[in-house]
């Protein structure tokens, strides 16, 4: 069935970005691929569950993984400014 692979590859990357959304940057670079991946699965025509999930999952790792990103600058600008 083509795009399933591609789908089963946007679920996974869309899993993994919200378990690495801690870390700076990972997860949005992760959740970018499984976005791509989802749309490639899409147009192959593939409408199963992994496409669903994996745009799902993708879209929360990256609003995460931003979200994490901006704290931690704001955690290391508040250390910075607490030294002074």
């Amino acid at each position: 069935m083509p795009g399933k692979t591609q789908g089963i590859v946007s679920m996974v990357c869309g899993l993994v970005s919200i378990f690495g959304s801690y870390s700076f940057g990972v997860g949005i670079i992760i959740a970018i691929v499984g976005l791509v991946m989802n749309s490639k699965a899409v147009a192959a025509g593939y409408q199963g569950t992994p496409v669903k999930v994996g745009k799902i999952t993708s879209i929360i790792g990256l609003i995460l993984s931003i979200l994490g990103l901006i704290l931690g600058i704001v955690a290391i600008a508040a250390s910075a400014a607490l030294q002074n």
